[in-house]
């Protein structure tokens, strides 16, 4: 079992203040242009975080007991959403999730599948319209050929390569440049 961390106390207020840094605000604020005519697919994001966040505690101001780690004490990890697994920078596994933090962790600490042991960070994106869940999923499977261990196919239109694009893209291929 990895050792834990112990990281010096944070109050609860910080922890959330640097959470919503990079945050879009609620898809039906009128004051933001987003309404449910307007919605707003991806509510907010998490980029490039350390696997090490589900093993590593944290001292939290007026939190007796057992302290909790990192993870436990980020809001948007709670809710739905979608998850990118990288192994270093190189993504290589995308899923989706009810609860982002109970699925990650499961990858971070058990033995979900070949998955669980060769990534060392993530990034998620957090969705809560549970039809648009899907649909981020499938974007981001399509926009990343490196991702080799999902079994999932998106169910979008691929755009064919034509043939001026495919004598293109063998011409860089003998020339070493793809």
């Amino acid at each position: 079992m990895p050792q834990k961390k112990m990281h010096t106390a944070l109050p609860v207020d910080e922890v959330e203040d640097i959470e919503d840094d990079l945050t879009i605000e609620d898809a039906d604020d009128p004051e933001d242009g987003t309404t449910l005519e307007n919605p707003v697919l991806v509510k907010r994001f998490i980029r490039m975080w350390p696997r090490a966040i589900f093993n590593t505690t944290v001292k939290v101001e007026g939190h007796l007991g057992k302290h909790p780690t990192i993870a436990s004490t980020i809001k948007a990890l709670k809710k739905p959403g979608v998850y990118i697994l990288y192994r270093d920078d190189v993504p290589f596994y995308v899923g989706q999730a009810k609860k982002l933090r109970s699925r990650l962790r499961a990858h971070a600490r058990g033995v979900v599948s070949s998955k669980t042991y060769f990534w060392n960070y993530f990034s998620a994106f957090v969705v809560e319209n549970p039809n648009h869940i899907n649909e981020v999923e499938a974007i981001l499977i399509s926009a990343m050929p490196s991702v080799i261990t999902n079994s999932s196919k998106p169910k979008l239109k691929m755009e064919p390569i034509g043939e001026p694009t495919r004598s293109l893209m063998r011409d860089l291929r003998e020339k070493g440049h793809y």
